[in-house]
């Protein structure tokens, strides 16, 4: 039982870690794409 428990945390742990990670690379990449556009369009208008 107690290790079924163990398994189940490390899973947990491991599982939460992945998705923060994702979600990170994921509005990183977003506001990166988003100072590029604004860039462009700045250049652009002017």
């Amino acid at each position: 039982m107690i290790k079924d428990i163990d398994t189940t945390l490390i899973s947990l742990i491991t599982l939460t870690f992945v998705i923060t990670t994702s979600l990170s690379w994921l509005v990183l990449r977003t506001l990166k794409e988003g100072r590029k556009a604004l860039k462009e369009i700045n250049k652009d208008s002017n």
